[in-house]
């Protein structure tokens, strides 16, 4: 009877050692640092074609010994292979790393395209979007006025540029023209006889007409008008 005691002990031992919480949390603290694809980057959103792009992929955790491979594909939004924008078929993430940096051409292109850059691991995809458009685009951006109001004046711009005439709600003359990207474009109006400035809607980029900076490849509209006195 003693000796069928010890064994059974042993066994049960044995089970308990099987179950032992501490093995449990090592497994699962295994399964917790293996990586995954976590995200696609890139340094620029949009560019001139032509012009160069630096891509990152990040990990969820760091690469194991051997790297990490991360599959790369180019696609427009419908989905075709992209001809404006290419990348390598493939990057790794070294081992210990987290991230790894793969080049992206971009070709020039008459019209805005936008790229979808892929990267594809272990069942997981994600992406980022460039969108590549002509040199001249990439380097200017627009700025125009609105007109408004039952009056009459003009507004001007420094550095020259802008000469629009309002006259009851309605522009003549230059009421908008491109600036190079960077530019701080200050607005100036003056009110003819029988009118005043009735002031400028608040729009997007046209916060403060006193002080309006250019984005490259994007337009600002600035509405404002003049009222009889």
């Amino acid at each position: 009877m003693k000796s069928i005691r010890v064994a059974l002990i042993g066994v049960l031992g044995v089970a308990a050692a099987m179950l032992a919480p501490g093995t449990a949390m090592a497994s699962g603290s295994a399964a917790a640092t293996a990586p995954a694809l976590s995200t696609v980057s890139l340094s620029a959103t949009t560019v001139g074609g032509g012009t160069p792009v630096t891509g990152t992929v990040r990990l969820t955790a760091a690469a194991p010994a051997g790297g990490f491979l991360v599959g790369l594909s180019a696609s427009n939004l419908s989905g075709v292979a992209a001809v404006v924008a290419t990348v390598p078929a493939s990057v790794t993430v070294p081992a210990g790393a987290l991230t790894a940096t793969f080049p992206v051409a971009t070709f020039t292109s008459p019209t805005p395209e936008s790229v979808m850059i892929t990267g594809t691991a272990g069942g997981v995809s994600t992406y980022a979007i460039v969108t590549v458009v002509s040199a001249s685009s990439a380097a200017n951006g627009f700025l125009q006025i609105l007109p408004a109001g039952n009056g009459s004046g003009i507004v001007t711009s420094q550095p020259a540029g802008i000469n629009c005439v309002i006259t009851l709600g309605t522009g003549a003359g230059t009421c908008g023209t491109f600036f190079p990207a960077g530019t701080v474009v200050r607005l100036v109006t003056a009110a003819r006889a029988g009118s005043k400035f009735a002031g400028w809607r608040g729009t997007p980029g046209c916060g403060d007409p006193s002080r309006i900076t250019i984005s490259a490849n994007s337009t600002i509209t600035c509405q404002g008008g003049f009222v009889t006195t």
